[in-house]
């Protein structure tokens, strides 16, 4: 018995060690993490989790905690009042077993989080620090919209080329079928551009591409979409716009671009001829030739006008 007796306090020794042990170990490595009671009282704090949240001496429990950094404008960004946050965080704080998520901190620091439910409802939360990930992760999105951007970009006028007008086109219809919205489309040429190239060179010609493109953004409403589709050929696309008000819209765009005022430092004067055409349901290739013909008619009636599609 007396051995018995002997070993005990030893083996509470031992534990006891291996407890400060493993204490110091989560404090020397700077990981934040937390101990929190079944009553969300805050039982134990590492170093860096005090220091992520400004913890006080005073602050007891998890809404403690949170209103003093909603107060000092400390620790996890919060969106609205600090009553709804914490009955967003209540309701999802020990909703499962384990509950991974990302926070985002005010000095701009991103953290993952990591909950678990202990039994009898004690949760322990790790933080672990992922801006260098959060930071790769913006870079390589970023990388993404430039290659896309580049991929749907005329890089002469900086316009949307073919590809994308078409893809915005048959976005457009979609939406326009299933709403029962009105959606318009209309067919630019530049009158006569091959003679611009021929008198003035290419470069000229790339001036006026250029300017008319920039006349072109000015004119457009919020919602449209203008996009150089071939040569000297453009298109807009007008969602919500009728054939008249579509018709109105362009015409604007062509006496903008007739009038010598608009043209200063360009050196030469250019027109445009355009058909327009309105969405009836049918396909979108449709939707192409009437407005098509019309330029075509435009063309014929002698350049530099509008013509509406049948």
């Amino acid at each position: 018995m007396a051995h018995a007796d002997a070993i005990l306090p030893l083996a509470c020794l031992r534990e006891r060690a291996t407890t400060d042990l493993v204490l110091s170990g989560l404090e020397a490595s700077g990981v934040a993490c937390a101990l929190f009671s079944p009553d969300d009282e805050l039982s134990y704090g590492s170093a860096a989790f005090r220091a992520l949240f400004d913890v006080q001496p005073g602050a007891r429990t998890f809404a403690d905690i949170m209103r003093r950094c909603h107060a000092k404008s400390v620790g996890p960004k919060m969106s609205g009042t600090i009553d709804a946050f914490l009955d967003m965080a209540s309701a999802k704080r020990r909703s499962t077993p384990q509950r991974t998520f990302e926070i985002d901190i005010r000095d701009d620091r991103w953290f993952l989080v990591n909950e678990t439910l202990l039994a009898g409802g004690w949760l322990w939360s790790v933080f672990t620090d992922i801006t260098m990930l959060k930071s790769n992760e913006h870079m390589l999105q970023l990388a993404r919209d430039a290659a896309q951007l580049a991929a749907d970009t005329d890089p002469l006028t900086g316009l949307f080329n073919r590809r994308a007008a078409m893809a915005r086109l048959d976005a457009e219809m979609r939406i326009a079928f299933r709403d029962c919205t009105q959606l318009s489309l209309a067919l630019i040429d530049l009158d006569h551009f091959k003679t611009i190239n021929d008198r003035f060179g290419h470069a000229r010609g790339d001036e006026v591409l250029r300017h008319f493109a920039a006349a072109g953004r000015r004119q457009l409403r919020g919602g449209d979409t203008f996009a150089r589709v071939g040569g000297e050929e453009f298109l807009m696309l007008m969602p919500g716009a009728g054939l008249r008000e579509a018709t109105r819209a362009v015409e604007r765009l062509r006496r903008h671009v007739a009038q010598e005022k608009n043209r200063i430092g360009l050196g030469c004067a250019y027109t445009m001829s355009a058909g327009v055409a309105e969405y009836c349901g049918n396909a979108a290739e449709d939707l192409f030739e009437r407005a098509d013909r019309a330029l075509y008619r435009a063309k014929h009636l002698g350049r530099d006008r509008i013509e509406q599609a049948d």
